[in-house]
């Protein structure tokens, strides 16, 4: 089969299913194979326009979804699609999968590119290993615990399913790399590090210190609310002007006094607290923190977050590590982590059956004396 490269204008372009007709959904990048026939869509990662020794043009495309990349060759029409296609572009793709040294990789015979909606994004992009439904119930669940009535109201205009900024926080990445660089991470972190607070709050609260809960939990589910607009997610993660310029300590800040406006109840003290463990939850100046924390629930969530920040590619590495080995060195960790196998229990000794009149002749002998 072969087809003719096709390349309409950015006006008129198809979605995803109705490029794939009946091929949706598509083969991912991580289940193709030597000498199929793919009709698929992917992420363009990178693009670089190259010529062959008899100067002919062709291109060199970097392709990617959510389980990994392929090199993809276009070699005819090459000058046409070089000005259709861009980095960060979702596009359609009929082709070939080969092999050249050893590397499967796609001759591209027809492509163009496609409109995606926020909800296809997760072919895309890495995606939470959990549920986000899951994830996003969790998060109601804890808000909703949340008694102080003030605060309550400010989590959900910061993070309830009904505000865009909301839904933006329950999809968006906590990271562009390291820990939870992934759809639904921002959320997954958020919330593991509000309910490891909440745990905190209540031993420390065992041994008489006074710990205010609401305020923790709620600054712990807020702290990174401004990575909602540091980074970028639309195609690919990165950095946006604003997030570089003021970074998401910053910005959260002025999210969390923008959206505290016209609370009824929420007093400027109180909102001043909550600024403060966004502001100081890095901990550390030299962490680009603007404060260090000033008070036993910023030093709470100051650790909490450190820890899950940590914790979360440190189970990554350690997922397809066998007992008994070590990882591979991890340069943010400073180390190379170890898998223990698990520990080789004594098997208790297995008892022989006793006939039931045997039983009850011992039993008897025990009442004779």
């Amino acid at each position: 089969m072969t087809w003719a490269l096709r390349a309409p204008t950015p006006a008129r372009r198809a979605d995803l299913r109705a490029f794939c007709g009946g091929a949706f959904p598509w083969p991912l990048v991580g289940e193709l194979s030597d000498g199929s026939e793919v009709t698929a869509c992917y992420l363009v990662h990178d693009k670089q326009r190259r010529e062959t020794r008899a100067s002919r043009p062709f291109l060199q495309l970097t392709l990617g979804d959510r389980t990994g990349t392929i090199k993809a060759m276009v070699w005819d029409d090459a000058d046409r699609l070089d000005a259709l296609l861009a980095p960060d572009d979702v596009i359609g793709v009929r082709g070939r999968v080969g092999s050249y040294n050893d590397q499967l990789q796609v001759t591209v015979l027809a492509a163009e590119p496609l409109q995606v909606v926020d909800d296809d994004l997760a072919f895309f992009l890495p995606c939470c290993p959990r549920d986000r439904e899951v994830l996003s119930r969790e998060l109601d669940r804890l808000i909703a615990t949340v008694e102080d009535r003030p605060l309550r109201t400010l989590l959900e205009r910061c993070l309830g399913r009904k505000t865009a900024l909301g839904r933006t926080f329950r999809v968006h990445p906590a990271a562009k790399r390291n820990h939870h660089a992934y759809l639904g991470g921002l959320m997954e972190h958020s919330l593991s590090v509000a309910l490891s607070c909440d745990r905190l709050a209540a031993h420390y609260m065992g041994q008489g210190a006074r710990i205010d809960r609401d305020l923790l939990v709620a600054g712990a589910l807020l702290h990174d609310v401004g990575k909602t607009r540091e980074l970028s997610a639309n195609r690919s993660f990165g950095y946006t002007v604003e997030g570089q310029l003021l970074g998401h300590i910053v910005i959260g800040i002025q999210i969390v006094g923008r959206e505290a406006e016209g609370i009824p109840g929420l007093a400027p003290e109180r909102l001043l607290l909550v600024q403060h463990l966004v502001a100081s939850h890095q901990g550390r100046l030299e962490w680009a923190s603007p404060k260090v924390p000033q008070m036993l629930e910023a030093m709470l969530l100051h650790y909490a977050d450190d820890l899950d920040s940590k914790m979360n590619p440190a189970i990554s590495l350690l997922s397809g590590v066998a007992p008994g080995e070590f990882a591979p060195y991890d340069r943010n960790l400073d180390r190379a982590l170890f898998n223990p196998a698990p520990p080789v229990l004594a098997r208790a000794p297995e008892l022989e059956p006793v006939a039931p009149e045997a039983a009850a002749e011992v039993v008897f002998d025990l009442f004779r004396g």
